[in-house]
């Protein structure tokens, strides 16, 4: 057995492709082909169902995965130890999350639940919505922060999951401003498409975004496509097109004149950010205590519980 084994099959899983993994780990596609097809001899069964996309895994692949991700940082904290510098204590929290969180929410949370407990430490662990939940149910981490969609809710089982409402978010549609007008307009017409930037069908956005076009006519001219809501963004930030973006990469652009949000309330999805454990795993007192300051920063700036009615934004 190679480390570089369950790492790689980790990192298709992220990555959703051979190659984008292969490109993620600095490697060619053949030799990440090979060290996938070597795992999967190691464990005397294929691994991974190559006929999808993105990659899934078979079952057997799954039972691999449930604890690949506690063997690779129990090897490396390890190898750090015996290097004489350990970098992360054994007690971090272990925090899957979505990438736009991780880049763009994270910073400001993690600083007011920790203003007063600055020993608190976290190993971040992006990845995208559905890998994050396995992750949870399978041990891979000790606590997930990421979006969810109240309209469309991901039919987790509240028998193992316990779930906490951080913050509310908007996902709504942005284009360039110019002189203090958005470039573009919706819902456009036959004669006039609006360019649009998007994210694919399997991300989770993606998925939300075409939950709100089903129900609007929209004419709209497909440019780019990309899973990365942050080169999106950049996207539409430089014009291409309208894309739909969490207020919290937008805010900031539309403050300074940059971005102007387009439609009403009708081309916006209401969504929550979730703070999730696993009620079944053993808890690690660090995370238990992470738990208890969400709970209290969210009360504090009055974000409502799951069962009570939906107050105006308090970001």
């Amino acid at each position: 057995m190679d480390v570089a084994w369950l790492e790689s099959l980790l990192a298709l899983l992220e990555h959703g492709s051979f190659t984008r993994a292969a490109e993620a780990l600095h490697i060619s596609q053949p030799a990440f082909s090979r060290r996938i097809r070597s795992l999967e001899h190691w464990a005397g069964a294929e691994l991974v169902d190559r006929s999808t996309f993105p990659v899934s895994l078979t079952p057997a692949g799954v039972k691999l995965r449930a604890q690949a991700h506690e063997v690779v940082a129990n090897l490396a904290a390890v190898r750090d130890e015996v290097r004489g510098r350990q970098l992360m204590p054994r007690e971090a929290v272990r925090l899957a999350i979505s990438h736009t969180l991780a880049s763009h929410y994270f910073a400001g949370w993690w600083a007011a639940l920790t203003v007063d407990k600055p020993r608190l430490t976290c190993l971040l662990l992006p990845s995208n919505n559905l890998d994050a939940y396995d992750a949870l149910l399978h041990g891979g981490c000790d606590l997930l922060l990421a979006y969810a969609d109240p309209a469309q809710p991901l039919g987790i089982d509240r028998s193992e999951v316990e779930s906490l409402v951080v913050a509310r978010e908007r996902l709504s549609p942005y284009a360039r401003a110019r002189d203090g007008a958005a470039e573009y307009a919706l819902p456009g017409s036959p004669n006039r498409l609006v360019p649009f930037v998007s994210h694919g069908a399997g991300a989770f956005l993606g998925r939300v975004t075409d939950r709100l076009l089903a129900t609007r006519r929209a004419y709209l001219r497909p440019v780019v496509q990309s899973d990365l809501t942050s080169a999106l963004a950049q996207l539409v930030r430089a014009g291409f097109g309208v894309g739909w973006l969490p207020g919290v990469l937008a805010r900031d652009d539309v403050g300074a004149g940059t971005l102007a949000q387009l439609g009403g309330p009708e081309w916006t999805a209401e969504l929550e950010v979730q703070l999730h454990r696993n009620r079944r795993q053993r808890a690690n007192p660090r995370a238990a205590e992470v738990w208890e300051l969400a709970a209290l920063d969210a009360g504090r700036r009055g974000v409502t519980p799951r069962d009570e009615p939906p107050r105006p934004d308090t970001w």
